[in-house]
């Protein structure tokens, strides 16, 4: 039985959370609740901040979640109830990778991410590249010092989607004995 009923799953974008949320979910039974979901509208269309910010503090203050996506501004809101944190490290390569697939994939079977709002579908997109490119210079250091203000939740960091598949697959094994 996996012992955490609160989890948060950070990092940058396409470097596999909300596969490994999903994947979580299901060999946990804690039900997953994906931030873009909650941010975006149809057409990518931003929602207001204060309502995001209401979305997720409805969320937290259920008893058991776990939460997929960064947003580094809204990041305490979450961490205040918090049990594990799951922090995806990749390098900016193996995430710009990921977006590059995952953008082909998307535009071959012509669908909408799971993870994602309807009617937002994945397109080219240049400034997200850049985005990714510097996403640990500009986030890594400020993440890493919210975090360090919550001493209490635990986290636990992969720095390869390898490394967060055997987690999964240790999880499995112990709910299966």
């Amino acid at each position: 039985m996996f012992k955490y009923k609160r989890i948060l799953v950070i990092g940058c974008c396409a470097s596999g959370k909300s596969t490994f949320s999903r994947k979580l979910s299901q060999v946990t039974g804690i039900p997953c609740i994906h931030l873009d979901r909650l941010y975006w509208k149809s057409g990518w269309i931003e929602e207001d901040k204060e309502v995001f910010k209401d979305k997720q503090q409805a969320v937290v203050n259920t008893d058991s979640w776990i939460i997929d996506g960064h947003y580094k501004n809204t990041l305490e809101i979450r961490l205040a109830r918090a049990e594990l944190v799951i922090w995806y490290r990749l390098s900016r390569y193996d995430c710009i990778t990921g977006y590059l697939k995952r953008l082909a994939k998307g535009m071959f079977i012509n669908s909408y991410r799971p993870d994602m709002a309807e009617g937002c579908k994945e397109k080219p997109d240049f400034e997200f590249i850049k985005y990714i490119w510097n996403f640990n210079k500009i986030q890594e250091k400020q993440t890493a010092e919210i975090l360090a203000g919550y001493p209490n939740v635990k986290t636990i960091t992969f720095r390869s989607r390898k490394t967060a598949d055997r987690f999964i697959e240790r999880i499995e094994k112990s709910n299966n004995r």
